[in-house]
């Protein structure tokens, strides 16, 4: 059996019986059967990706963004008009609202760092953020 190369037949057929079913091939063989699966699974691979994207396919950029959000075209448009939503919302807010609200949630800075910035009581900015979220909440229902 030297220079025979054991596969186990369910890695390349699918319809194979049983996890333990194995041949020994040659080399030739193996490159192709290796060949062919490679073929296969990127073809399945480029199917699915045309079907997951609302741009269609564009060579490297669409496996880029797919590998990096690892969303589906649905998650991906719901998770957009949330955010279109919640901006449009955002937008009712005074400035002063929404600027402690981009402090606090988004720079991560504490309600005594928002206060100690602005000059103002920890009460006044902890109550004006409380009352953007109440009034973000009701708006996004």
């Amino acid at each position: 059996m030297e220079g025979l190369i054991k596969i186990r037949l369910k890695d390349y057929y699918t319809n194979a019986v049983g996890e333990d079913e194995f041949a020994y091939v040659t080399k030739e063989v193996f490159e192709a059967l290796a060949n062919t699966f490679r073929r296969e699974e990127h073809a399945e691979q480029m199917r699915d990706i045309r079907h997951l994207t609302d741009t269609g396919y564009i060579e490297g950029d669409t496996e880029n963004i797919l590998f990096l959000i690892g969303e589906s075209l649905e998650e991906q448009i719901l998770k957009k008009l949330e955010l279109e939503r919640l901006q449009e919302i955002m937008s009712s807010l005074s400035s002063v609202q929404k600027e402690r609200i981009f402090l606090y949630f988004f720079e991560g800075m504490t309600i005594r760092d928002i206060a100690k910035v602005q000059g103002v009581n920890r009460n006044a900015v902890w109550k004006s953020i409380q009352q953007a979220i109440d009034l973000m909440r009701l708006q996004f229902e």
